[in-house]
């Protein structure tokens, strides 16, 4: 926790902010209490980099989640596709981490990032639904550990496996999005994995967000990209690749089937008992521990 407080002493933007780190860590020394974002993190990796960054357009991804479209001032600020950022709004003591749901592409082509948050008590959440507007300012800073990144010159590439529950498709539609990118680039096609099957769970059909962009992802050529949709609280899905069950053994053994079994890389996010569940169902598929990548909500 104290390495963070000295890397943001190291920027000139967060004064602010380096004050709200440091009222936190005195709140917890005197006080038990569920630790905060902050010290969940102390021990993930972090950039030096912060940025200011603007709102410019706010959307209703669904009746429980918002979008944020962000200007980022910072040229130099970039992330990997899966990360998250260190959150620091003004007026609001609590920082917080929201995983982008864009491609790192985007930021460097335009300028540009994605946020998707679903609404809750907790005061950034609560910020997002109830005070957010167009032109507001917050500041950034990338950090995480769980990204998806090849480089030129490594191995092959791989299949992937993507499970994500609710929300949790943020930094998995990051992934998305930076695999098209990828398919678009002659730099950086041979890089990209053979095969890519999402499994994407929601308790509604509302809350399958990304929905409409995830199909357009599966269409476009070369179709190397799938996805199957789970319902758990609803029933009477009609579209062939949605299924109104939670997922279960047999959906993650219908679906590593398809992939090279000695060549794939499964990246998780949702719920930690459902990411538990999966990753039973997995080596139970005969993927190994070292090919399981997961971020869990707390």
């Amino acid at each position: 926790m104290l390495s963070i407080m000295r890397e943001h002493t190291q920027c000139t933007e967060c004064s602010r902010y380096r004050q709200i780190i440091q009222g936190r860590i005195l709140k917890m020394s005197s006080h038990a209490q569920t630790p905060d974002h902050l010290q969940r993190t102390a021990e993930s990796s972090r950039q030096k980099i912060m940025s200011s960054a603007t709102v410019l357009n706010i959307q209703d991804e669904s009746r429980t989640v918002k979008s944020l479209n962000l200007k980022i001032h910072n040229e130099n600020f970039r992330f990997k596709a899966g990360q998250w950022v260190d959150t620091f709004i003004p007026g609001v003591d609590t920082v917080t981490g929201f995983s982008m749901c864009s491609s790192p592409g985007l930021l460097q082509r335009d300028g540009m990032m994605h946020l998707a948050v679903k609404r809750s008590s907790h005061p950034p959440a609560e910020w997002v639904h109830t005070k957010c507007k167009v032109g507001s300012q917050v500041n950034l800073r990338v950090g995480g550990d769980y990204f998806y990144d090849p480089q030129t010159g490594e191995d092959p590439p791989t299949d992937l496996l993507l499970v994500a529950g609710g929300v949790g498709i943020n930094p998995l539609m990051s992934m998305l999005n930076h695999i098209h990118d990828m398919h678009q680039s002659e730099t950086s096609r041979s890089m990209c994995p053979n095969k890519v099957i999402l499994m994407f769970s929601a308790k509604t059909n509302d809350e399958l967000l990304f929905r409409k962009r995830i199909n357009e992802l599966c269409n476009v050529k070369p179709n190397n990209m799938s996805a199957v949709y789970f319902i758990t609280e609803e029933t009477g899905a009609t579209e062939d690749n949605t299924v109104c069950s939670r997922i279960k053994q047999e959906h993650v053994q219908e679906a590593t089937d398809k992939l090279n079994s000695g060549k794939v890389e499964c990246y998780l996010c949702g719920p930690s008992p459902m990411i538990a569940d999966i990753e039973t169902m997995l080596k139970a598929c005969g993927i190994t521990e070292s090919s399981i990548h997961y971020e869990r909500w707390w």
